[in-house]
Parts: C-alpha cells; sequence; structure tokens
C-alpha cells in the first residue's frame, strides 16, 4: 500500500505532533500506516518519549558538523568510542543520560581527527 511521496502539510503534521499524539494517532489524521510514521520519524531523526533535560551529545555534534542531522556514524567510529549503534542512537535521541567516560572518548575521537587532518595538510 504504497501513498507515494509524503506531501509538506503531512510532514509539517507529524513534526508539529511528535510526542503530542500517538504513532497511530497522527498515522489515522494523514490517511497513513503507523508503520509509514514510525518510519518517517526514524529517517527523520524526531525524536518521540522521554527524553533528558540537557542533550550533550547533540550539542557536540552540533559544535562539530552545525546540522547534526548529517553526521552519519561509521563502524570505525563506534569501534574508537566504545559503544554499540544501539546506545549511540539513545544517546542522540536523548532516551539516557551521556555518562563521563562516554563524553570523554567522543570528544577525543574529534580531537584525533583534528589533529590528523592538520597534520595530512603539512
Amino acid at each position: 500500500m504504497n501513498q507515494g511521496s509524503w506531501t509538506n502539510a503531512e510532514k509539517r503534521f507529524v513534526r508539529d505532533n511528535a510526542g503530542k499524539l500517538t504513532v497511530e494517532e497522527m498515522a489515522c489524521r494523514i490517511g497513513r500506516t503507523s508503520s509509514a510514521v514510525k518510519m518517517f520519524l526514524i529517517r527523520n531523526r524526531i525524536a518521540v518519549g522521554t527524553q533528558i533535560k540537557r542533550n550533550i551529545l547533540q550539542e557536540i555534534l552540533k559544535i562539530k558538523f552545525v546540522h547534526p542531522e548529517y553526521f552519519k556514524p561509521t563502524r570505525a567510529f563506534y569501534q574508537a568510542v566504545g559503544m554499540s549503534q544501539i546506545h549511540f542512537w539513545d544517546l542522540y535521541y536523548g532516551r539516557v543520560q551521556i555518562t563521563e567516560p562516554e563524553y570523554v572518548a567522543i570528544i577525543s575521537f574529534y580531537l584525533f581527527v583534528i589533529i590528523l587532518m592538520r597534520l595530512l595538510k603539512k
């Protein structure tokens, strides 16, 4: 049951009501399946549910990339910072608070990358 591309009105409705309405309610109102709405939320990195007050990981990514939604972590990144994909996305969406060792690992990874890039330019 492919309904084609999402209209701007549908996208705006889901973004505005994420967290206010359930996925099923949003799906019913825009005439999409609940799985389609869930996939839209995931693909557009829209967090739904309880969140921490201050998302330090997103703040770090905003400093580094300006638009954290463009950041695509690789397997090498996960290995370098010592965390799983699931845990990283829990941190990204604010479902869990970042710990001090995780914070240090992520900051160290970016400092290493910056130093390496500067050395390669010489």
